[in-house]
């Protein structure tokens, strides 16, 4: 028994002292010094932007940030239904122009009528099987996220908490108020593959986000 408690003390010390090297790594991606390793990341994106280390309230290591609070955001935005293991209705969203040439369940996706690149009719998709004729939601970054989130329940955009509970919905509006990127930045438009080394970028999946998987993260949409 002795040496079973030795070993589970011990087991807790180096999963610790990885949490805390994790730590330390994402600090230093946050002030910039991925730059140093040819990575482009040294000027902040808008989501690292609103975390302060200036806050004194005390955080749990578990309670959601607006980090992953925007992040979860960003999936609702490009799958909400699948996210939230629900079933988006099967009639085609109502202000879905009959230009479009979708149907059903696909035009509930943000996504589908604004683009994965946020630009909707001006971006990638402005022609093709996605074209839809609607325009991005560039123009609301910066908007106050509690007048996004009344645009998602409008008539226009007619969701509501029965497809959508209110804290996702809330997660949706941060993202499109503080979340959205320049996408030309990490993708070409062309050929629609990401930009970066593969074999560098793999270092850092391997030993951050493969491990960061193993941590519970909080369940709530």
């Amino acid at each position: 028994m002795y040496d079973t408690l030795k070993s589970i003390g011990r087991l807790r010390l180096a999963v610790s002292g990885t949490l805390v090297a994790l730590g330390f790594v994402f600090a230093l991606f946050a002030v910039g010094l991925g730059a140093g390793f040819g990575l482009g990341l040294g000027a902040p994106q808008p989501a690292f932007a609103q975390e302060s280390d200036d806050d004194a309230t005390p955080v749990h290591a578990h309670d959601p940030t607006n980090i992953w609070a925007i992040a979860r955001g960003g999936q609702l935005y490009d799958n909400w239904a699948a996210v939230l293991e629900q079933e988006a209705p099967d009639q085609t969203h109502p202000a879905y122009p009959a230009a479009g040439k979708k149907k059903g369940k696909s035009t509930w996706r943000c996504k589908e009528c604004h683009g994965w690149d946020y630009m909707g009719k001006d971006g990638a998709y402005a022609k093709g099987s996605h074209y839809s004729g609607i325009k991005g939601v560039r123009g609301v970054v910066g908007k106050d996220p509690a007048e996004i989130h009344k645009i998602i329940m409008n008539e226009t955009h007619a969701y509501t908490e029965a497809m959508m509970p209110h804290s996702a919905m809330e997660k949706l509006a941060l993202f499109l108020s503080r979340g959205q990127i320049d996408t030309d930045r990490y993708i070409d438009r062309k050929s629609k593959v990401a930009r970066g080394n593969p074999r560098r970028g793999a270092q850092f999946y391997q030993t951050i986000c493969a491990v960061l998987k193993l941590i519970s993260v909080p369940s709530k949409p």
